[in-house]
Formats: C-alpha cells, sequence, structure tokens
C-alpha cells in the first residue's frame, strides 16, 4: 500500500504542495482548503520549523464517523451526501489532518494514486511510496 512521505530536510516551505491540492480538488489556489498540510515557520531563534499533516491511514476516522460517510481501503474516501458535517472525525484524527471545509469532511485521498502534491514539489520532499 502506498503512502505519502515527507522529507521536511528537502522542504523549502513553498507551499506548492497545498496550492496543488486545492487547485486540483477545488479549482482555487488557496492552502487552507488543501488537503495535505505541510507547514513552515521560523521560532524565535530563526531556526526553521516544519509540521507535516498527511493522512497515514490509521483508520480512525473510518471507525468513528456515525454516519458511515468515510470509506476506507488503499485510501480514506468520504460520501459527501451522507457526511453530516459533526467533525467527528476531526476530532478522533491523531494527526489533525481531517478537514471540515463548506459543513463537510475532507481527507487527502492522494489524488486516486497520483498525488499532484508530489508531482509540483521542487525539491523531491514529497514522495509517494
Amino acid at each position: 500500500m502506498k503512502r505519502l512521505k515527507f522529507s521536511k530536510e528537502k522542504c523549502i516551505g513553498c507551499q506548492l504542495c497545498a496550492q496543488a491540492c486545492s487547485a486540483t480538488h477545488d479549482g482555487v489556489f488557496m492552502p487552507s482548503r488543501a488537503r495535505i498540510g505541510i507547514e513552515s515557520y521560523y521560532d524565535r531563534g530563526g531556526v526553521l520549523k516544519y509540521k507535516d499533516a498527511y493522512c497515514n491511514l490509521c483508520g480512525i476516522c473510518f471507525k468513528n464517523c456515525p454516519t458511515g460517510a468515510i470509506t476506507m481501503t488503499d485510501k480514506i474516501l468520504v460520501d459527501h451526501p451522507t457526511c453530516i458535517g459533526c467533525g467527528t472525525c476531526a476530532a478522533k484524527c491523531p494527526r489533525k489532518v481531517v478537514k471540515i471545509i463548506d459543513k463537510k469532511s475532507y481527507i487527502c485521498d492522494t489524488c486516486d494514486g497520483d498525488p499532484m502534491c508530489v508531482k509540483v514539489c521542487p525539491q523531491g520532499a514529497l514522495q509517494f511510496v
């Protein structure tokens, strides 16, 4: 089973991955709508820090969805007509990768096995392995 892998040593914090994700799924360049969350920031000492947030297929969202809107195979899928936007999946997610957008849950679906975030990363910081 393939999964996303992030290498913070290679990341330059450009956010192209989040831009590509939101554009692919929603047609807008808006990182807040991305299903992936690679964030970078500087601490008070000027050291670049990273937070990586992408689904590692633990299945906790799937197991805790009260409506059965989330299915899990080699990826996580959300059936939006069934999703009631209660946020249980987001609250239970240990990596905090489930996003509630427009009152529905969204999780990385790896772009059906061809993740756009991996394709656009200029440094190869994201891999699908």
